[in-house]
């Protein structure tokens, strides 16, 4: 059972973790999780696009990116939403932005809209 909003944070840090190196054979330099409000959680991971992905993020080609991903989210979300809906305790909908970085480098923003409120008691 989780006790701590750092807990509940820490096990949704690990699924994204565990989803990139699913499909990408290593995992995101960085994952960020903030609970915005009581059914809104944002989580922001770098580290996690290819090469390729990089330089169209760079050239000012994410649209490419994107409709990269659109491919690949039927895929994700078969493997992965069971585990994400028990992770976050509800079911969810979720949208996605890949984001170009002052670096240079992208980063993609999910944000997760709960269906009912996770207790953290």
């Amino acid at each position: 059972m989780l006790n701590t909003e750092l807990e509940y944070r820490e096990r949704i840090r690990k699924l994204a973790v565990c989803i990139v190196k699913h499909y990408r054979g290593k995992g995101p330099d960085n994952v960020k999780v903030s609970l915005d409000s009581p059914l809104r959680i944002t989580v922001e991971i770098r580290g996690t696009l290819s090469n390729l992905s990089e330089i169209l993020v760079h050239e000012g080609a994410e649209d490419k990116v994107r409709e990269y991903w659109d491919v690949l989210r039927p895929y994700l979300e078969k493997e992965f939403m069971n585990e994400a809906e028990k992770t976050l305790g509800s079911p969810f909908t979720y949208t996605w932005e890949v984001c170009p970085s002052v670096h240079g480098d992208g980063h993609i923003i999910i944000t997760l809209e709960l269906q009912h409120i996770h207790r953290l008691d």
